[in-house]
């Protein structure tokens, strides 16, 4: 019985910035990582002994590939430690592979990395006439940005396997039956926060959609930009229908959401004010300016004392189209879009504690 390392993310020969790049789990267990933008992938099986295990595959993720029998030095260290301790992974050929060949290694881990994630880094592993440096970390990659955290156990159950508003059992049968976190298992985000106009937006972040991480609510297919916003999406669904549009709207448009850059791209960039929390208001993008004059002075002034959206706390109010207000347990809270309501809403407690820093940040920056 093996405990797989979760969640890997490659820290050498990773994909392009911005590049999508999902990684199916491995055959054993473990986790599928690149080495050399793709050219090849090794799957790391963790044991619960400490045993680790580095199987070599094909550019294809799926054929077993063999390499020189070679001396390979891994150097682990518990995510998070500073000093890492290198370990010796023999090579230890399986059934089937030629002589002088391997396609597996075998280490041990460090006592103090037993059963905790780890940082793992190979500096120097040959295959064929290539000499590759790979890494990845078994921590369970945190989403930023507001992105939402995924769900698990009975509250996972609950929303995926039973009907409600939008999310029908057509739905649920069309969708495997599965839960998002188990279809997508090992995928990898790579959140591209600057879609083009017309490019496909996850109905949740409005970040650039992945046309892997594909869900069918409503009867109709949409694109997500990973899994967690998959559970969002089913939730607004059964709770909040009337939020949930179609497909086809969920396009980015001419002017970009994010920052306030428009169709017309890099060369404006350079002259806008880039915002932070002591920005002051006269001197932010003009779109944003006149996206915040569509509210009324009231709630304008609310508005600039908050600054950020309560959900997603690094979007600035106003640089995706006029603030959504909503009501908070008795407390006027601006959000970025329609998307952040359903989580503000349901997480109200957290929600108004978000706000309250915003503005106490806001208040020390004024003075």
């Amino acid at each position: 019985m093996t405990t797989p390392a979760i969640a890997a993310t490659p820290t050498s020969a990773a994909p392009e910035a911005g590049e999508e790049h999902p990684h199916i789990p491995g055959a054993h267990g473990g986790i599928v990582i690149p080495i050399g933008s793709d050219s090849y992938h090794a799957e790391a099986v963790i044991e619960k002994d400490g045993v680790f295990r580095l199987l070599m595959l094909g550019a294809d993720e799926t054929r077993i590939q063999e390499v020189d029998v070679q001396a390979v030095k891994a150097y682990i260290k518990a995510s998070g430690d500073t000093d890492a301790t290198p370990i010796d992974m023999k090579a230890t050929p399986q059934d089937g592979d030629a002589p002088d060949k391997t396609s597996q290694f075998v280490g041990q881990l460090p006592k103090e990395a037993v059963g905790k994630a780890i940082d793992v880094t190979i500096p120097n592993l040959r295959i064929g006439t290539e000499r590759f440096r790979v890494g990845f970390t078994t921590a369970v990659e945190v989403h930023d940005n507001g992105m939402p955290a995924a769900v698990t156990g009975d509250e996972e159950q609950q929303l995926y396997f039973t009907a409600a508003g939008k999310y029908t059992e057509a739905d649920i049968k069309a969708n495997g039956p599965l839960s998002a976190g188990t279809k997508f298992k090992g995928f990898m985000s790579k959140h591209d926060m600057n879609p083009k106009p017309g490019e496909k937006i996850c109905p949740v972040t409005f970040t650039k959609a992945n046309p892997k991480i594909e869900w069918q609510v409503n009867g109709q297919k949409y694109l997500f930009c990973c899994p967690p916003c998959v559970d969002e999406f089913v939730r607004m669904a059964k709770e909040e229908p009337e939020d949930v549009l179609k497909p086809e709207e969920y396009v980015q448009k001419e002017k970009l959401g994010r920052g306030g850059v428009g169709s017309e791209g890099a060369e404006n960039k350079k002259d806008q004010v880039t915002p932070d929390s002591s920005t002051p208001t006269s001197q932010l993008d003009p779109e944003i300016a006149e996206a915040l004059a569509g509210l009324d002075a009231d709630d304008r002034k609310l508005a600039e004392a908050q600054k950020f959206c309560a959900v997603m706390t690094d979007n600035l109010l106003g640089s995706m189209g006029t603030p959504v207000k909503v009501d908070v347990n008795g407390e006027t809270v601006f959000l970025c879009c329609d998307g952040c309501k359903g989580k503000a809403l349901r997480k109200a407690d957290e929600t108004l504690a978000k706000v309250a820093k915003l503005k106490n940040d806001q208040a020390a920056n004024s003075k």
